[in-house]
């Protein structure tokens, strides 16, 4: 009786299966394949294009820096992001800068885009790291021409964000390159409504809390912040000198730094204001 192992031979190599394994085999790996691009997805007719909506939301102009973001994080939730895919290098993944070349290429690692798509992490100027998110395979293309353009839901793309970056977003790399607020992005990722501390009356309420009670405090109000998400006026007893209001300010800079608001508020400005 012939021997039918396919085992190593006894030359220590392994004899190529028969013929009619190869043709099953090959069988079972284009089914395999047909079952997944048959498999339904959101983005089955998506053609890479930015959606009006996004677009008109970005290029809105008369608006305040809070309600420009306020709209623009409405449309982009509402929306699909294109993250890129590039080609791994082997062993551990470099973090790029915003415009290094990729490394040499391989497949992707993992079955999942937005995860992926963390290997193009950039580092923005603040030393965060942010995942880069698009609105449309043109932009993406715009910021490298050697990646691949998936399109992923929001709240995927921020779900990953929050794992493997700073829970930052940076859209439209090397064209818009904005910078969008880490409490957007936490919301998103846990399927929440996005409430800007602007209008959040909590964590108003808290913070009113913490500061009012800095001695040489004696009022604190908010208001939408110029070039920071935040503008927390300061009422301060000027009574006491210099030294006193310097320590006063000192103090409530301290408690706005603790990264327990990170997640809550983005960016803050202090203004002072005479008692």
């Amino acid at each position: 009786m012939a021997d039918t192992a396919h085992g190593p031979a006894a030359d220590g190599t392994t004899p190529a299966l028969p013929e009619d394994l190869q043709v099953a085999a090959a069988m079972a790996a284009r089914s395999r394949l047909e079952r997944l691009l048959a498999a339904p997805t959101p983005f089955a007719h998506d053609d890479g294009s930015a959606d009006p909506t996004v677009t008109a939301a970005l290029n809105a102009e008369g608006l305040a820096r809070h309600e420009y973001l306020d709209q623009l994080l409405a449309a982009l939730s509402a929306s699909r992001l294109i993250v890129p895919v590039a080609a791994h290098s082997i062993g551990e993944p470099a973090r790029l800068q915003l415009g290094e070349t990729a490394p040499a290429a391989h497949e992707p690692h993992t079955n999942d885009a937005a995860e992926d798509a963390v290997d193009l992490a950039v580092r923005l100027a603040d030393g965060h790291l942010a995942l880069p998110v698009f609105t449309s395979a043109a932009a993406a293309a715009a910021w490298r021409d050697d990646v691949r353009p998936v399109p992923v839901s929001p709240q995927r793309a921020a779900q990953v964000a929050c794992m493997s970056t700073d829970q930052l977003w940076v859209l439209d790399p090397g064209t818009r390159d904005l910078r969008l607020p880490r409490p957007a992005v936490v919301a998103l990722a846990g399927g929440e409504d996005w409430i800007p501390s602007w209008r959040n009356e909590p964590v108003q309420t808290e913070v009113a809390a913490q500061l009012g009670a800095v001695d040489g405090v004696t009022g604190v109000a908010f208001a939408p912040g110029e070039s920071a998400e935040l503008r927390i006026f300061i009422r301060v007893d000027a009574s006491a000198g210099t030294p006193a209001v310097a320590a006063t300010l000192e103090a409530c800079q301290y408690v706005m730094v603790n990264p327990a608001w990170g997640e809550l508020i983005d960016t803050v400005e202090l203004c002072p204001v005479p008692g």
